[in-house]
């Protein structure tokens, strides 16, 4: 595939310039007029979406969910408490961290080394392979450290819920110099020093926070990055038109593309670049990558083609997981 460079200069429409053609910017205050009604369409779209959950449920939106099960004293430890339950009860292996296909380890990480290959092509990501700093965000066993992120940076930390999945990284990586902390904490109440990272790592994670707790996180996340730092992504995610899948076998949420879009722009960050896994079952929920950083910095967003995905409708299963979504 073309690497982010290679695409067309587009006007202040989004309509495709002709070769040799500039596009013109608009106005600062037509342009931020522009900026300001494309958010807001981004979350009242993200906002009408409504989804179900694999018991039978159907949820008119998101806020309705959250609304639902976040309420009284004991909603969100009661939310966050299923997903403890479930992984309690999983193999320390790549097969139970899976959920049982384990053959999907080894496409994962190719792809996911191609997207930092795309991201150091594009000078989005500057340091080199090898060089710099990197958070693993839900390590759980360091599937994917062992894997991708000890060999792209110099040095990797691993912040992970569940000690008994943490212990395991711990005695297969301890010693390795690349591999610098382990530390068990939740992500809701991660805190980490800042200017740390250049690259923080969450993947198959972020669908056991609710939004609230996802804006904090990333908002966090923003402060322990380096400056030209960036946070990369990797989720189930379902394709816009689809709905919303809550798995209550882990409390866990498939959101679509546009509403993780809505809650990055709530915690103030911009999308750099964002590819579809293209090597993935089709029976399994997409799996889409983000690259974001804080708004501050500019950028210009760069979208690789989306593989073939599962029809809206269509038994899916997320994460790699068990419950059977559809």
């Amino acid at each position: 595939k073309p690497p982010p460079s290679a695409r067309l200069a587009t006007g202040p429409s989004g309509a495709a310039m002709p070769p040799g053609k500039v596009a013109k910017k608009p106005a600062a205050s037509k342009a931020k007029g522009l900026k300001a009604a494309a958010k807001s369409k981004v979350a009242a779209r993200a906002k009408a979406v409504g989804g179900g959950d694999t018991n039978g449920s159907k949820y008119e939106s998101v806020d309705a969910l959250w609304e639902q099960e976040l309420k009284g004293e004991k909603g969100r430890d009661g939310w966050y408490a299923q997903g403890e339950s479930y992984w309690n009860g999983q193999d320390a292996s790549i097969d139970g961290v899976l959920g049982g296909f384990a053959e999907t380890h080894g496409p994962d990480i190719r792809e996911s080394k191609r997207f930092l290959e795309l991201l150091r092509r594009s000078g989005d990501l500057t340091v080199r392979a090898g060089d710099g700093s990197a958070l693993d965000c839900g390590a759980g066993i360091g599937r994917v450290t062992a894997g991708l992120l000890r060999d792209q940076f110099g040095q990797v930390d691993l912040v992970e819920p569940n000690q008994r999945l943490l212990s395991k990284a711990v005695s297969d990586m301890e010693g390795d110099v690349r591999v610098r902390n382990f530390t068990c904490c939740p992500l809701q109440k991660m805190q980490i020093a800042d200017e740390d990272y250049d690259v923080i790592w969450a993947q198959w994670v972020l669908l056991y926070l609710p939004d609230d707790d996802l804006v904090a996180f990333f908002e966090r996340c923003k402060r322990m990055l380096r400056s030209g730092g960036l946070i990369c992504v990797k989720e189930n995610v379902v394709n816009n038109g689809g709905k919303f899948m809550v798995d209550r076998e882990d409390n866990s949420i498939s959101r679509t593309d546009e509403q993780y879009k809505a809650v990055f722009e709530r915690a103030g960050l911009r999308l750099v670049h964002q590819m579809q896994q293209t090597c993935w079952p089709s029976h399994l929920v997409p799996v889409r990558m983000y690259a974001l950083r804080p708004m501050d910095n500019s950028s210009v967003v760069s979208s690789s083609p989306p593989a073939a995905a599962a029809a809206a409708g269509a038994v899916a299963r997320k994460r790699p997981a068990a419950a059977a979504l559809g």
